[in-house]
């Protein structure tokens, strides 16, 4: 087993790990970096993979935008969900 191989697997066990924790934890906030570093781990096995445009784009488009909108409407949402002030 070379060294890529085994950095293959550390990556995909990182991947999947994340991917569990994503289904389990119970904070939304946690769930979302989760899935961030699960998004990455998909980037870099396309990149592993020879697909170096595709994992590009998998990191700026899901990490980049998906998350981050996945945060602003957690953010923008908190107060509501746990009894604070109207966000007017």
């Amino acid at each position: 087993m070379d060294l890529s191989e085994l950095l293959f697997l550390i990556i995909a066990g990182i991947t999947v790990g994340a991917a569990i924790s994503v289904l389990v934890t119970k904070e939304i906030i946690r769930a979302v970096f989760y899935l961030t570093f699960c998004f990455i781990g998909v980037g870099i096995t396309f990149i592993f993979l020879n697909a170096e445009f595709l994992g590009l784009i998998q990191v700026l488009v899901y990490v980049g935008a998906i998350n981050v909108l996945i945060l602003f409407g957690v953010m923008l949402t908190k107060r509501r969900l746990t009894g604070g002030g109207a966000c007017e």
